[in-house]
């Protein structure tokens, strides 16, 4: 019996020591979802390029860690991140007050409105009452999709990739997607969908900053975090990021 008590409390103090011992270790698993210029992509040769991306390679050269990227869907980085599949989301994440029931957020990086994207030549929709009636693609799990969702005669169809959304639109098969601005810039100025589509019109869905998230119980994660990007603030390179990325 004694020896069955003692193996659950040593597997007890195994779980709470990995719960709270990120900063322990060399390489930090950071999930993010790569369809989302200019916050992360990949380019021609498939590596992982954007503002969140740079910006997290800096952090973590700040903390003294190297980074093992983990690229999934969106909808899966909260869950990941719970379950400690890994230790920091870098995507674009607004911090609503929602998530933070869930997880810890760093101060916020940054902070963009949305806009819907429509396909070339329609005009049909220039303010947000145009809506009514219309069919809007969204990403799961984003900010934008619990936006749509609340508007009154909307139909929501929602997808794992903003890639899939933008041509659900130029094919007709939606009225509109909504992503952040800086995506919809990024989509419409993109090889691949030049002259097939553009931005109908911005909205404010939320007053969320963007910021990055981590496991409530990671106290020192969290304030090295913190203590980094108030380092890249203080510098100017995090405005030197936004100036290369935010075009």
């Amino acid at each position: 019996m004694k020896k069955v008590l003692f193996a659950l409390l040593a597997l007890l103090v195994l779980g709470t020591a990995g719960w709270a011992n990120v900063m322990a270790k060399d390489v930090l698993l950071v999930g993010t979802e790569s369809t989302y210029p200019p916050y992360e992509f990949r380019d021609e040769n498939n590596q992982l390029k954007g503002f969140d991306i740079e910006m997290m390679e800096v952090i973590a050269a700040k903390m003294g860690k190297q980074i093992e990227w983990v690229d999934m869907p969106f909808d899966s980085l909260i869950p990941s991140l719970l379950a400690k599949k890994i230790d920091i989301v870098a995507a674009g994440m607004s911090a609503t007050e929602e998530r933070a029931k869930r997880v810890a957020f760093s101060t916020n990086y940054e902070i963009s409105i949305s806009a819907f994207i429509v396909a070339e030549g329609n005009d049909s929709m220039k303010v947000l009452e145009d809506m009514k009636g219309k069919t809007i693609a969204v990403q799961l799990g984003t900010v934008q999709e619990t936006y749509s969702q609340s508007l009154e005669g909307v139909v929501v169809k929602s997808f794992q990739k903003f890639d899939d959304c933008v041509r659900e639109v130029i094919l007709g098969r939606v009225d509109a997607t909504l992503m952040d601005t800086p995506v919809a810039k990024s989509y419409v100025e993109h090889k691949d969908f030049q002259g097939k589509i553009k931005i109908a019109f911005e909205q404010e869905i939320t007053g969320s900053g963007k910021a990055l998230a981590m496991n409530l119980g990671e106290t020192e994660l969290i304030e090295a975090v913190n203590k980094a990007l108030a380092e890249l603030e203080g510098s100017g390179e995090l405005d030197a990021l936004k100036a290369q990325w935010f075009k």
